[in-house]
């Protein structure tokens, strides 16, 4: 022990320290995520959208639509107004979880969309997403979606109301 503490006494002099602060990058950007739905019944069209920051802040969207659309083209529609949503608030990654098997492997390419109106959907959200760094869409159960689930039905029945 002894000879380590003659080196370290005999050589602290050669030891340069730096009291210089080095600028430490800021940590990479966290993803965001969000949970959208639609809801297509005779009163009208609802979307769900619930989009959490990675700070934990939500923002909750029920949007009302008076236009006859399928459910299909209800679900997309939520999609899409929730992808805009995230873009406006500067988001750069976002995970997307929807309930429609058919959304997501549309979009992911699994499945076909054979209709038009289902292609101009597609279209606009490949368009959209280039503006952000990582973008996905999962398909998750309704349970584990209930909150865009909700949002959609009670924004498709409760705001009927209001005509366009």
């Amino acid at each position: 022990m002894k000879v380590l503490a003659d080196y370290l006494a005999k050589t602290a002099g050669d030891i340069e320290i730096s009291h210089e602060s080095k600028e430490i990058p800021p940590p990479p950007e966290q993803l965001w995520e969000m949970h959208t739905d639609g809801a297509c019944v005779p009163e009208g069209v609802g979307e769900g959208i619930v989009l959490k920051s990675p700070e934990g802040e939500e923002y909750t969207f029920a949007l009302h639509f008076s236009i006859p659309v399928t459910n299909n083209d209800a679900e997309y529609e939520a999609l899409l107004s929730g992808t805009r949503v995230a873009k406006y608030l500067e988001a750069k990654k976002l995970s997307v979880y929807v309930d429609s098997q058919l959304v997501a492997n549309q979009f992911n390419g699994i499945f076909e969309a054979n209709d038009e109106s289902i292609q101009k959907y597609l279209k606009l959200m490949q368009e959209l997403v280039v503006d952000f760094d990582i973008f996905q869409i999962m398909q998750v159960s309704r349970t584990l979606n209930k909150k865009a689930d909700a949002l959609s039905k009670l924004a498709a029945i409760t705001f009927s109301h209001f005509k366009k």
